[in-house]
């Protein structure tokens, strides 16, 4: 059956069975039968990268390695030769479970006979090299066909065409051996004209050594038209790097109008978003003007109202009183700087440049730091309760966005409140989701303002000479969006409003 000599690598650490080994082996034909023993894992390894084995008999308990575990290293480190497992005991479980690792067979070492061990090794080698070409013609018809939306051919590196894809083939309007053994330049999409062969002998060589080539050239189709195509040739190399084969791939671009046309449509879209967004933009501009107007001359007049009683009676005046009125200049330059921090993030929803920069946060701390910062701040008596549960200390969320939420709601729900009343807020996280729930007793929203609570600068029409920009609750409605949350505002006149909404604990971790 075998005309070359068979050389076996017996991996077995016990010398009885080794010894038996050896003396089936010497009884057949030694000049055929070569035997290598060795006595670990390891030792046959290194042999295996030495020196080119037909066979590997392999006890499975070794002293560096046990059990199914040998095989699955031996196979890592050497996959290209056919192993028959040795094992002590009669177990089919155990030989499926070694033969779906790899192994060629098994053979329990008590039942060997002369002449099952010398048929099983035959049909080991035998099925390996049945592998080994059905995995080669995979490899092959896998780097053909992975794409079939576009022509393709398998070329030697020489240029040689060894096989194309059926939408190769219908394009040309060919049969596979019309064209396989032809050089490329050879076929009828190419020899139309001398420049177009010599261009792709020239694209040929450099894939052949190793580089990409891609371009939009021109070639014949079946019908004799000259038509482009965007050309492109790979080169696949094999395990050691070597180039074993070109890969040739092509679609009509014919079509480069109907995209182009495309392309403009999008353009003009483009220009439509920014011309809308410049609109919006300076409709924001025109609203916070008037808001500034409006909301801008109460704290400034408490400034400069402040400022010009230190400057007359500083000498004078009792420290507490020295002390009032910084903390009034204080309380005013921060409600600018509140106005004008809305103001930005509007603008920049907007315009599309609020980020989104989620981080971990222990959002229980945060929480209650943000209830601690607002309770000093209260003028109506109003107490804030704040209350948690389940697992919220690690969560991965927008700091910054989460702060603006928080703190907007919070300030609606004291600003709008009835004197003394509690402003409930209430956290729940649970099953990746974390809920947020804060509560008023106060005004409520009128129902025909439910609809528009969440635009710019819109305020409910019961609000009153209460204080406020319009822009709150816009921008609690953004932030929540960016998060990719959910928001629910529920509201009765006189009763109060409910506000509660829900982000993705680990968004984008």
């Amino acid at each position: 059956m075998y005309n070359k000599p068979i050389y076996v690598l017996l991996v077995e650490d016990s010398p009885s069975d080794a010894r038996l080994q050896h003396h089936r082996f010497s009884r057949l034909d030694r000049e055929k039968w070569q035997l290598v023993h060795v006595e670990s894992l390891t030792q046959a390894i290194n042999h295996c990268n030495e020196f080119t084995f037909d066979v590997v008999l392999l006890d499975l308990n070794l002293p560096d390695s046990d059990g199914l575990e040998t095989v699955v290293e031996f196979r890592a480190a050497v996959p290209n030769i056919p192993v028959i497992v040795l094992t002590g005991s009669d177990d089919d479980e155990l030989a499926l479970q070694a033969i779906s690792q790899g192994t060629q067979d098994y053979l329990c070492k008590d039942k060997i006979t002369i002449p099952l061990l010398v048929r099983t090794i035959y049909h080991a080698i035998e099925r390996e090299q049945i592998l080994k070409q059905l995995l080669e013609s995979e490899r092959r018809f896998r780097a053909v066909f992975n794409q079939t939306f576009q022509f393709m051919a398998l070329l030697t590196p020489e240029g040689t065409v060894l096989e194309m894809n059926q939408t190769a083939l219908e394009f040309s309007k060919v049969k596979q051996e019309d064209y396989v053994g032809l050089s490329l330049w050879e076929t009828n999409a190419w020899n139309y004209s001398t420049a177009s062969q010599n261009w792709l002998k020239i694209a040929i060589a450099k894939a052949r050594h190793g580089h990409l080539v891609r371009e939009e050239v021109q070639i014949r189709s079946a019908e004799e038209a000259i038509i482009w195509i965007d050309f492109s040739l790979k080169p696949l190399t094999d395990e050691t790097g070597k180039i074993v084969l070109l890969i040739e791939e092509g679609r009509e671009i014919s079509g480069r109008k109907e995209r182009e046309m495309n392309a403009r449509q999008q353009a003009e879209a483009e220009i439509n978003r920014v011309w809308e967004q410049e609109q919006e933009l300076n409709q924001i501009k025109l609203n916070f003007v008037s808001m500034v107007s409006h909301e801008f001359r109460t704290p400034l007049t408490t400034i400069q109202t402040s400022n010009h009683l230190l400057e007359q009676y500083y000498k004078i005046l009792p420290k507490d009183k020295v002390e009032t009125y910084h903390t009034s200049i204080k309380k005013a330059v921060s409600r600018i700087a509140n106005i004008l921090d809305d103001a930005l993030v509007i603008g920049k929803t907007v315009s599309r440049k609020l980020e989104f920069e989620p981080a971990p946060l222990n959002l229980v701390t945060f929480c209650d730091n943000l209830v601690a910062d607002h309770q000093p701040q209260v003028s109506n008596n109003c107490q804030i309760v704040f209350t948690h549960q389940g697992q919220c200390n690690q969560v991965y969320m927008d700091k910054n966005l989460l702060q603006q939420i928080i703190n907007n709601l919070l300030s609606n729900g004291i600003k709008f409140s009835f004197e003394g009343s509690t402003v409930n807020f209430e956290l729940s996280c649970h099953n990746e989701r974390a809920t947020f729930c804060i509560q008023d007793q106060g005004i409520g929203i009128p129902p025909e303002d439910l609809d528009r609570v969440f635009e710019s600068f819109y305020r409910a029409s019961n609000v009153g000479n209460i204080r406020g920009t319009g822009l709150g609750l816009s921008i609690v409605k953004k932030a929540v969006d960016l998060h990719g949350g959910q928001i629910l505002l529920e509201s009765q006149i006189g009763v109060g409003t409910n506000v509660q909404f829900t982000l993705p604990i680990n968004l984008h971790k």
